[in-house]
């Protein structure tokens, strides 16, 4: 991401902390709704970057059971 596109990105969720909160979770079920996929894939892409960053990767038990799952992955 480049300089400007951080920034927009800063000055929506900015905007978005100024609404009332029932508006914040009709926005957030609606994004919700419309995005599902798009999230799910963004939260594993950040965990997996997080753990490359703090080099904590799975073991092979731990890998194997990742695949038999279907590669779903839960975080705790």
């Amino acid at each position: 991401m480049n300089i400007e596109t951080t920034n927009t990105a800063h000055s929506l969720y900015l905007l978005y902390e100024t609404l009332p909160n029932e508006v914040q979770q009709a926005f957030l079920e609606e994004l919700l709704q419309n995005r599902h996929q798009q999230l799910v894939d963004l939260d594993f892409y950040l965990a997996c970057k997080e753990t490359k960053e703090e080099n904590e990767f799975l073991s092979e038990q731990e890998q194997q059971a990742f695949i038999d799952s279907g590669g779903v992955l839960c975080r705790v």
